[in-house]
Order: C-alpha cells, then sequence, then structure tokens
C-alpha cells in the first residue's frame, strides 16, 4: 500500500510574536519559543478540524519538526487522533547562512517531560531513519529545497515498507519548509516559483493547513494554506519573497512597520471623515429641448470638474427615461457644456421625495451657448456635430488635462449644435 494523502501544517502562533518580555524557552534551546496562549488556541482548533474529517481522511500517522512550538502544535492533534508524535530532523526550521545561531532542536529525552504524546527513537529515530539533517551552517534557500527533495526521496520509501498499512500523514513544520516540502513534492524547481497560472504561491500562515494527493505519480495540492477554521482566520502569512527568515525579529519588526503605517493611514482617513463639512448644493441650467417639465432619469450620469473653476464643465450622460417621447433630449446624452456662476435672486428650496426640506440653494450655474474650447499647447480644435460618436473620451481628456494644468477653460473653444443638428 502506498501513501495517498499528504498533510502539512506549519506551528501555531509563537510567543516571541507578541511584545516583550518573554518567558523563557521550555527547552532552553535559542529560537526554540513555545506557542503564545493565542497559538494554543489554534492548535486546538486545527485539531478539531482534522478530527471533523471522515474516517478515511484522517492522517493516520504524525511527524514532527523537533523544536517545540511544532510538537506543542501537534500535542492536541494527537490526542484527538490518539496517535503518537514522532520527531523528524529533515522537516526542521530554515535558518540563513550566517545566522549569528543555529539552534539544535531537543530529541525526545528533553521534549518528553512537556508533551505526553511522544513517541521513542525506537519507533521512529529523530537522526537516523531518513538521515536528512538541516546544515548547522545555515541554508540557503535553494538548499532548503534541495533538503526538501532529497527527504521525499528518502522518507516515502522507506515510510511505506515500515508502515504498509498507513496512507494518510501529517507532517508538523515551519513556513519556509512547509513551503519547501510542497514545492518539491510537486516537481517544482525552486521555492519561489507560483503553482499555477493566477500567481498563486503556496500560503503559510500560521496553524494554515496544505493537503496533497497522489495522482499516479504525481503528486497535486488540494488545500493550500487553509485557515478557514481558526476563529481569527490567517494571519502571519509567509513566503520566500518575504526577504526574512519566517517569525524572525526582522520579519516581526517589518510586519510591525507595516501595521504603523496601516494604522496611521486609518487615523488620517478617519481624521477626514471626522474633518468639518457641509452640503453644498447648486442649481443647473441645461440647454432646453422640448417639453420644459420634462425629468431626467434618476440613475443617470452626471460630471463636472472642479467646482471651484470659475467655469467648471459637465457631462450628463444617458438622461432620458425609456417611456420618455421627448427624443429632442437626447441631444444632451454625452455632450460637453461649459458653465459660469451666477447668484439666484432669493433662494430656492431643495425637497426629498416625500417633501421634506433637506437643503437651501443660493449659487447657479448656467450654461454658455456656443462655448468654445481650444487646447492651450497644441493648436487643436474639437468640432462637435452629429456624426462624432467620441465624445465620452473627449470629455475624459479634457478633465484629465485640466487637472494636469495642460489647458484652461477660458483658452478652449467646442462647437455646439446647430438648430438643424437638434
Amino acid at each position: 500500500m502506498t501513501i495517498d494523502k499528504i498533510y502539512i501544517a506549519r506551528h501555531g502562533y509563537r510567543m516571541n510574536w507578541l511584545p516583550p518580555p518573554h518567558p523563557p524557552n521550555p527547552t532552553g534551546i535559542d529560537s526554540d519559543p513555545p506557542l503564545a496562549p493565542h497559538g494554543v488556541e489554534q492548535a486546538k482548533e486545527l485539531a478539531k478540524h482534522i478530527k471533523s474529517f471522515p474516517s478515511e481522511d484522517q492522517p493516520q500517522f504524525i511527524l514532527s519538526s523537533p523544536f517545540y512550538r511544532c510538537v506543542e502544535t501537534g500535542e492536541p492533534i494527537s490526542e484527538a487522533l490518539n496517535i503518537p508524535i514522532v520527531l523528524e530532523r529533515g522537516v526542521g526550521e530554515w535558518y540563513k547562512v550566517g545566522r549569528g545561531i543555529i539552534p539544535e532542536p531537543a530529541d525526545y529525552d528533553r521534549l518528553k517531560s512537556f508533551f505526553g504524546h511522544l513517541s521513542n527513537e525506537k519507533e521512529w529515530h529523530r537522526d537516523e531513519t531518513v538521515g536528512v539533517i538541516p546544515s548547522l551552517q545555515g541554508e540557503t534557500e535553494d538548499d532548503i529545497f534541495q533538503r526538501c527533495k532529497l527527504f521525499w526521496s528518502k522518507f516515502i520509501p522507506i515510510f511505506e515498507e515500515k508502515y504498509p498499512h498507513v496512507k494518510n500523514i501529517l507532517i508538523i513544520s515551519h513556513a519556509a519548509t512547509k513551503i519547501a516540502l510542497g514545492m518539491s513534492l510537486m516537481g517544482f524547481k525552486d521555492v519561489f516559483q507560483y503553482i499555477d497560472d493566477n500567481n498563486t504561491l503556496l500560503r503559510a500562515a500560521a496553524c494554515s493547513l496544505d493537503k496533497y494527493v497522489r495522482n499516479d505519480d504525481k503528486w497535486e495540492i488540494e488545500v493550500n494554506g487553509d485557515c478557514s477554521f481558526l476563529t481569527d482566520g490567517e494571519e502571519m502569512n509567509w513566503n520566500f519573497h518575504n526577504g526574512f527568515e519566517a517569525g524572525s525579529d526582522e520579519d516581526i519588526k517589518a510586519r510591525q512597520l507595516e501595521a504603523e503605517n496601516e494604522r496611521k493611514e486609518l487615523e488620517q482617513a478617519k481624521n477626514l471623515d471626522q474633518a468639518d463639512t457641509e452640503d453644498f448644493y447648486v442649481t443647473i441650467d441645461l440647454p432646453q429641448f422640448g417639453k420644459v417639465n420634462e425629468k431626467i432619469k434618476p440613475s443617470s450620469t452626471f460630471q463636472i470638474t472642479n467646482i471651484n473653476d470659475d467655469n467648471p464643465l459637465m457631462k450628463l450622460s444617458n438622461p432620458l427615461h425609456e417611456e420618455s417621447e421627448n427624443r429632442q433630449m437626447s441631444v444632451l446624452n454625452d455632450q460637453i457644456y461649459k458653465l459660469e456662476w451666477s447668484q439666484l435672486v432669493g433662494t430656492d428650496l431643495i425637497v426629498d421625495e416625500n417633501g421634506e426640506v433637506i437643503g437651501k440653494v443660493k449659487d447657479h450655474l448656467n450654461w454658455v451657448a456656443n462655448a468654445k474650447f481650444t487646447e492651450k499647447r497644441q493648436d487643436l480644435k474639437y468640432e462637435r456635430n452629429k456624426n462624432n460618436t467620441d465624445a465620452t473620451g473627449f470629455f475624459n481628456s479634457i478633465q484629465q488635462r485640466l487637472n494636469q494644468g495642460v489647458i484652461d477653460v477660458d483658452e478652449m473653444e467646442v462647437d455646439t449644435p446647430s438648430e438643424s443638428d437638434k
């Protein structure tokens, strides 16, 4: 019998991801922190999720990186499934070349004082059963990929011979190793590649879960970094494009800086929302065609340039109701008009559909008949006539150039339709 399903999980939220001070590492080993209380809860949620699988899909064997946080993540899963955890150096943490201290993880004897669901070296030797051990001088990105590729080539035949009845296994590892294991298992060339045409990367958030299934001689991913079962969803996702070791001090500082920048942006947006504002109502005269009481469709699109200008431009699109008999008004559609400000004599009242007064109007915009628009920098002229169908693009061009200061309203001209055009 062969392995059919491989689940790979990342450990839960680490204690050193919280603000200091941090408690001493239980094992006394450098860079071997426990889970934060939040990470402990994540591990329980992961265990509950895995236990909910149909019996034929549940893991029958658990391998864990020997680092404390991984074994701690596996403990509630081991308890839920009633199977022990074995330690495996081949799926251990990735440390970059040149790192000050590259720790060697604890063994069964040291970890048994903390965890009651560990197996033993006779069942599965941490270093010798597979014999793939991360370099204590550190690894490059290609090194960890090659390490995981070598691990699979040795692990699968050894495991299938040793446990021919086991079809589903769970590996609990670290972000970088989780990605390298997945990419090498699927036959990719490195840890940086996308896994599909949609530029998808393997996801490696805290306590996320991948699922790989065997299809003849190939392995395919069915679940990529699932966190749907976690109360707080995806947290601390990482990939090799980040540039830092996953969960390192540099990684945490970069995340904190990003979070602080996001907080400042939200605060600025909040301050803008709370700034003193007032509603400004204005009436606009449009060229009159046909019936005086013709209503413009509420879903029409109205565009206007900067209302602080002396002569803003406006355009009205799709103004007519479907049932309107006044087709003469269609000449307004998508046409550009120059406006000018005037002061109303008295005050107009704005009412809503229920007749309630919602505002007062003292300012008024009149359309300027026979206005002409001419480019400031180029001696070009746009003549609008009944054969021209590019009014929308022209209006967008004018608006963009007004914003850039390329043209002024006073220095532009546009021909308006003649009576025969109307």
